[in-house]
């Protein structure tokens, strides 16, 4: 018995990197682009920032009013959602 247990973990453990080699493998194994080993890979081109997308989060966010009257709607309307269902419940 302990044969073979042994034996179906090594079969287990060697097993084990196969999904990974066969995704590398789709993904185009070892290619240029992703660099072969001992080649350094060039890197990657980052696009700049846009400060104008800050600006207009900045102007976007929510007053204390604001938030709380949406606290309330939401409130309002969870009431109007779930007040039939707990009234279902009740014998």
């Amino acid at each position: 018995m302990r044969v073979l247990i042994a034996s179906v973990s090594v079969v287990l453990i060697l097993l084990a990197p196969l999904p990974a080699a066969a995704q590398q493998q789709a993904q185009g194994g070892r290619g240029v682009e992703r660099g072969a080993p001992g080649r350094p890979t060039p890197p990657q081109q980052v696009p700049a920032r846009d400060t104008t997308n800050r600006d207009a989060n900045r102007d976007a966010r929510m007053t204390p009013e604001q938030r709380r009257q949406l606290r309330r709607d939401v409130h309002d309307h969870g009431r109007d959602i779930y007040r039939d269902r707990s009234r279902q419940n009740r014998p």
